[in-house]
């Protein structure tokens, strides 16, 4: 056994040490994993740039709004105590002046139409939520289109609908589709 006498050496050692104990997933993990959705529509041409923009946008939005709706553990093993609570209680407060305006004049008008709008055949079902599922949530169109018992195929158009609906007002208040 070699000894390492330098940190430098012990360090590569260690990394080294490290590539040969790692191991491949196992197969529960891999079917887990997901590509992207959108990235997946865009590749395959289905949607467009804008479209993924859009799809951007929306997500961005979406975590920054609900990003502190939640409770979260904030107990910290070093110190043995809870840190002080945030003083901001607002989400807007933890915006930029951009994303305000994307929010205010963009996101809130979008959300508000689809969230009226009815669509596939289980009862209450709003556009929103499926495009929340598709956009945010990373399901497959054709996981979608069970769960709204939607035919085969139409949750793309939704989807495009949706977002071509942002696009448009999104161009409206800032001139144009990505600033």
């Amino acid at each position: 056994m070699k000894i390492h006498r330098t940190r430098k050496d012990r360090l590569r050692q260690g990394l080294l040490d490290q590539e040969e104990e790692l191991s491949p997933p196992t197969s529960q993990t891999v079917e887990k994993l997901r590509n992207d959705t959108i990235i997946l529509l865009m590749s395959s041409g289905d949607i467009g740039m804008d479209h993924v923009r859009a799809a951007e946008d929306i997500r961005t939005i979406f975590e920054i709004v609900s990003r502190g709706m939640f409770p979260a553990s904030s107990w910290r093993s070093e110190t043995n105590r809870v840190p002080h609570r945030r003083r901001r209680t607002d989400f807007v407060d933890r915006m930029n002046s951009h994303e305000v305006l994307i929010w205010e004049k963009c996101y809130l008008p979008w959300s508000h139409k689809l969230s009226l709008e009815v669509v596939g055949g289980v009862p209450g079902t709003r556009w929103l939520q499926m495009v929340i599922d598709i956009v945010v949530d990373n399901f497959p169109l054709d996981d979608v289109e069970k769960k709204y018992r939607l035919g085969e195929g139409t949750a793309l158009g939704f989807l495009v609908n949706g977002l071509d609906r942002y696009i448009a007002l999104r161009q409206k208040y800032t001139g144009k589709v990505r600033v």
